[in-house]
């Protein structure tokens, strides 16, 4: 921050270099002050980093959630999915946005240190390893309201997705389902994987009246998925009375209850006595999407590395321009590309830079960043 000192040394420096000059009067100096004085009051104060903070271990990952606004963290006990005061958290190396309908926050991200990558988009790696949040500072205190796009639609948000999505193609002239038969759906459960495929569909009114599958399973004790079986369940006849949703069994290949085994389960509609155009998978599952069919088998002890994700998983805004590049050195570290985001919030826009996963003992896991809210003005730093 500027203080008295700092702007009276500056005023000395500039009457001594005005006179040295010769011609200027004494109004010319006190005028040229009073501007020095001026652009060091108007220009906001910014660049400050925040933190480290610590998210936790690899087998421990903990929540960080800060407000832009009070550029404070916030402390969360209840779900934080209800809470429409945090705008950015961070777990491990993870960027995520709230998602409340109070509080829809997006990012954009303006592109900087972009020729960090060559044409082919591989990282340079000196130019990752040679910068600092201390050299990337005057380019992140320039960035000012004429760097935000005008088009809103350049601002993304995180989104909430079903992992069972893309199992029915639907033509909005003629309003036709049809099956998605080339896309296999590969599903986790009870240390057993199943791949299958929806290859028809009827329909009654805007549900599903019937559906069928195919199926591959692969037990515990089995190296690869089984011989594709065909699986037909009448959803219409299923919703009756008081069941809301019908049950799959891949392993049996046969339509089950709640109380049994089951793989996935498609929710009814009451009224309509028909099935959701919607599959979903037990709470302790998981399932990825194979719809290029590049899998006829699974490994267990590779699991982690298929990209398995839950019912509902969260694609972030982050992921599709990620902050950093992983082992460019040949080791295991993080390094920063410094990108600049701007940051949407219900309230205000802000400018937004990670500057470091790294605490001073060279711990993982600490977030480091910088945040301002955006003005007209360039920054000045602290």
């Amino acid at each position: 921050m500027y203080s008295n000192t700092f702007l009276k040394s500056s005023s000395v420096a500039l009457c001594f270099t005005l006179a040295a000059c010769g011609g200027s009067s004494s109004e010319d100096v006190i005028e040229k002050i009073e501007e020095v004085i001026e652009e060091k009051d108007t220009n906001p104060v910014q660049g400050q980093i925040f933190g480290p903070h610590s998210t936790g271990s690899v087998s421990a990952p903990e929540f960080v959630y800060f407000d832009l606004e009070t550029q404070s963290v916030v402390e969360i006990t209840g779900d934080a999915a209800d809470n429409n005061v945090w705008d950015i958290a961070f777990k491990r190396s993870g960027v995520y946005l709230n998602q409340h309908a109070e509080n829809t926050v997006k990012s954009y991200s303006t592109g900087h240190n972009s020729d960090f990558f060559d044409s082919e988009g591989t990282a340079i790696n000196d130019s990752f390893i040679n910068t600092s949040a201390e050299l990337e500072l005057p380019a992140y205190l320039a960035v000012t309201t004429a760097d935000a796009p005008s088009d809103e639609a350049m601002y993304v948000a995180d989104v909430t997705s079903n992992i069972i999505e893309g199992f029915y193609n639907y033509n909005s002239t003629t309003h036709v389902i049809s099956p998605a038969d080339e896309h296999y759906f590969i599903v986790n459960s009870d240390d057993a994987f199943s791949k299958f495929r929806v290859t028809d569909i009827t329909t009654q009114g805007r549900y599903i009246g019937s559906i069928t599958f195919a199926t591959g399973y692969q037990g515990a004790s089995d190296s690869a998925f089984g011989s594709e079986q065909t699986l037909t369940v009448d959803t219409a006849l299923a919703c009756t009375a008081d069941v809301t949703a019908v049950y799959v069994d891949f392993d049996t290949n046969q339509e089950v209850t709640a109380a049994d085994e089951w793989d996935i389960m498609l929710p009814c509609n009451t009224t309509e006595k028909a099935a959701e155009f919607a599959i979903h998978i037990a709470e302790d599952a998981q399932a990825f999407q194979d719809f290029d069919n590049n899998y006829t088998e699974i490994s267990p002890t590779a699991v982690a590395y298929y990209g398995f994700q839950q019912d509902e998983y969260s694609v972030k805004a982050f992921d599709a321009t990620p902050w950093y590049q992983y082992g460019l050195n040949g080791g295991h570290l993080l390094w920063s590309q410094f990108d600049i985001y701007l940051i949407k919030t219900s309230t205000a826009t802000y400018k937004f830079q990670m500057t470091s996963y790294y605490n001073e003992e060279g711990t993982s896991g600490h977030i480091s960043f910088r945040a301002d809210e955006l003005t007209e003005l360039a920054g000045v730093a602290e």
